[in-house]
């Protein structure tokens, strides 16, 4: 059986700047070919995305052709329930996703945050041999400057990357849709979600000490390309 990389895009959001957006756009490109290149030929990749209605609206022409070319999700920028908390827009394509995909083929499905650069196929690797329900992360933050950011460490498993057997993830992608509204009230995150879904199911799991990826945190001071922003984790 082969396994299922949903990577998930918010390419041009609403609440950002013309400029910024023209930003992202060349950093999906550029992560998305990445990602392609390391996925091992067991995956399939299905690339999902909720901002974009028409693919006019995409400025980068390479990009555009890319999406083209891919596997595709598009559930609308009505759908975007993330300007606020974007991993609860994740959370709404993850079930769209699942809803439309013949889960018979696949043995594992990884969630992918696309906007990070994997620098090899670790992850993938560790998903092809995965023996318990999932494989989780919390990694700590090295910055490309010198500074090192502990992660936080209670109530929260990192949703940059994650794998599931398949039945597993169709079990999280329900308990997410269920808890999104109630979780959105109280302010709580994908990732406390991840974590009381995990507990409360008792999911087994192996962990991921690092995740060989490098991510930009542009809103640490809105600079989009500050190499101060950007760390590996």
């Amino acid at each position: 059986m082969k396994n299922l990389a949903l990577g998930f895009c918010s390419i041009r959001p609403l609440q950002l700047s013309k400029e910024v957006n023209d930003g992202r756009e060349e950093e999906y490109l550029i992560c998305l070919k990445q990602l392609k290149r390391v996925l091992p030929e067991s995956f399939d990749l299905l690339i999902c995305e909720n901002t974009i209605d028409d693919p006019d609206q995409i400025k980068n022409k390479e990009l555009r052709e890319l999406l083209s070319e891919s596997e595709l999700c598009a559930v609308g920028s009505e759908a975007n329930i993330g300007t606020k908390n974007k991993g609860m827009g994740e959370l709404l394509m993850l079930k769209s996703a699942l809803d439309e995909t013949d889960l018979d083929n696949y043995k594992n499905v990884s969630y992918i945050t696309a906007r990070r650069f994997f620098t090899c196929p670790y992850v993938f690797e560790r998903t092809e041999t995965l023996e318990k329900q999932a494989l989780l992360s919390n990694p700590d933050f090295a910055f490309l400057n010198g500074k090192f950011l502990e992660s936080h460490k209670t109530g929260v498993y990192n949703d940059m990357f994650f794998s599931m057997k398949t039945s597993v993830m169709v079990d999280y992608a329900e308990y997410a849709i269920k808890h999104m509204g109630v979780d959105l009230s109280q302010h709580l995150g994908s990732e406390q979600i991840l974590y009381n879904f995990v507990k409360k199911n008792k999911i087994e799991y192996e962990w991921l000490n690092w995740l060989g990826m490098i991510r930009n945190d542009w809103e640490r001071n809105k600079k989009t390309l500050d190499v101060n922003n950007f760390h590996v984790c």
